[in-house]
């Protein structure tokens, strides 16, 4: 019997794997080329000048919450009746139309109080930009999740490559060729037309797809889907305070002579812990409908079980490799020496690392009120996380800088992390291996601090790292394997 199920597992582990890689491959080549970008940027535009994008980009974090209220997850969970998802996603795509015509006519309407809001009153076509890329994206999101539900990965992958290499080489040529070709000064505004034109073109690849399976919408299904779904709007939206809400307090709460400059700077080191979010998101894209499919199966939970220590066994590999690597990472990426000049620009690094894997630990726990219906519960725990985020934020920003703000997402990410797998153990009991877990997190951390605090110069600086990261994945592979023989044991 033992055989059978772990066969299964490993079955199902190695769908994620592959599911993960290919979902992946465009979401990781997408957020490392954005990631590749703002380092670009910085060779053409000084932290102040950058400021703008990073705020607009922050603020669209909150939006893309908004805009699709939840219908994404919602399509997930009702859809799980193959026969009837057409009526769910039709359902839940005119719901996302009504909710966009409202906010771009807003928007455009009110565009002088959107920036004098925002910071930008001489700026407005920031906010026109603003306004349609964030229109579009949400309405994609929509086939992009029935993609998803279908297994089509390979679309998936091919529309959003070709959105990312139109972004990109509309990125080059806007800011390095044209200002040259058109005798105009360079403008961060050409970061958001690029994005726009991109967002467009994959919009417009995947219409057939919205209408091919766009069945018959119901007031009565989207009823339900709406009140399974806008708890995780309070949900999203307490997220997006611990993972943007830090660049945008900075203004409010830095002296005004300076601001520019340390959102310029936390906002591109800030991009250095990106490589785990990345991750993050590519698990995310496969785990997602994975974990609704394998709800109704008896070894459901074993499955869960493996997916949470290949997770975090990964993650603990990210933290290490780039937090040892993270000043060589820096100044092959950010080319500007004034970038460098702050003194926490690189102690952050690691810090958001941590909370990012963090965050990917609770998104792996969240299965336990995504199924069992208690979204409010799943709200609720977030909303917990933003309360200490912001509290802490306007405590300690104004007396320590940013480097408090990192701090900040870790602690939060990490009480959300802790609430969630106590209220788990009560409404949808796993047995994660938490022994294993906390040692390969410590672990993780440990090696990094024999790095900080060994003092190595030259080839064997490179050559302790190389050791560590050896060490750790010998030291976490046989977790692994260990914690397989407990279970065949028992």
């Amino acid at each position: 019997m033992f055989d059978k199920l772990d066969l299964q597992g490993m079955s199902i582990i190695k769908k994620l794997v592959g599911d993960t890689a290919i979902y992946g491959i465009p979401s990781i080549v997408g957020r490392s080329i954005n990631f590749l970008l703002i380092f670009f940027f910085t060779g053409f535009f000084t932290p102040e000048l950058l400021a703008p994008q990073i705020e607009f980009y922050a603020y669209a974090g909150f939006f893309f919450v908004v805009l699709p209220h939840g219908m994404e997850t919602a399509f997930f969970n009702f859809a799980r009746v193959k026969e009837s998802y057409k009526n769910v996603f039709a359902t839940a795509i005119t719901s996302l139309l009504v909710v966009v015509a409202l906010f771009s006519s807003w928007m455009l309407f009110n565009m002088q109080s959107v920036g004098d809001f925002t910071g930008y009153p001489n700026n407005l076509s920031y906010v026109v930009w603003f306004t349609i890329i964030l229109s579009i994206d949400a309405l994609k999101s929509m086939p992009y999740a029935l993609l998803r539900f279908l297994n089509k990965a390979k679309k998936f992958a091919i529309v959003k490559s070709l959105g990312i290499t139109i972004n990109v080489g509309l990125n080059i040529f806007f800011i390095v060729y044209y200002p040259d070709i058109a005798g105009v000064e360079r403008s961060v505004e050409y970061i958001f037309i690029s994005n726009l034109i991109a967002s467009g073109v994959e919009f417009l690849l995947l219409s057939p797809d919205i209408l091919n399976h766009f069945g018959k919408p119901s007031k009565e299904l989207w009823k339900k889907m709406f009140k399974y779904s806008w708890p995780l709007v309070i949900l999203g939206l307490a997220g997006m305070v611990n993972e943007t809400f830090d660049r945008l307090a900075l203004r409010k709460l830095l002296p005004p002579e300076s601001v520019d400059f340390e959102i310029g700077v936390y906002g591109t080191f800030y991009k250095l812990s990106m490589l785990m979010t990345i991750f993050i998101q590519a698990f995310r894209f496969a785990a997602e409908p994975l974990f609704f499919s394998q709800a109704d199966k008896q070894n459901a939970k074993d499955s869960y079980i493996e997916i949470m220590n290949y997770f975090v066994f990964a993650c603990g590999g990210i933290f290490l490799a780039t937090s040892l690597f993270k000043s060589e990472i820096a100044q092959l990426l950010i080319f500007k020496e004034e970038f460098h000049q702050h003194p926490d620009a690189l102690l952050i690094v690691p810090i958001l690392l941590l909370a990012n894997m963090f965050l990917g630990i609770f998104f792996n726990l969240s299965i336990w009120y995504k199924l069992n219906n208690k979204t409010k519960l799943g709200a609720l725990i977030t909303s917990i996380g933003a309360g200490v985020t912001i509290i802490l934020l306007y405590i300690y920003v104004p007396q320590y800088g940013f480097k408090a703000a990192a701090f900040t997402t870790l602690f939060a990410y990490f009480i959300m992390t802790i609430i969630s797998y106590f209220l788990g153990q009560h409404y949808y009991p796993i047995k994660y291996d938490i022994k294993q877990i906390v040692f390969m997190i410590f672990l993780s951390i440990g090696l990094y601090f024999v790095d900080e605090f060994v003092a190595v110069d030259g080839w064997n600086m490179y050559l302790l790292k190389s050791i560590l990261m050896v060490v750790y994945g010998l030291l976490g592979y046989r977790v692994l394997l260990s914690t397989k023989k407990t279970k065949f044991v028992a």
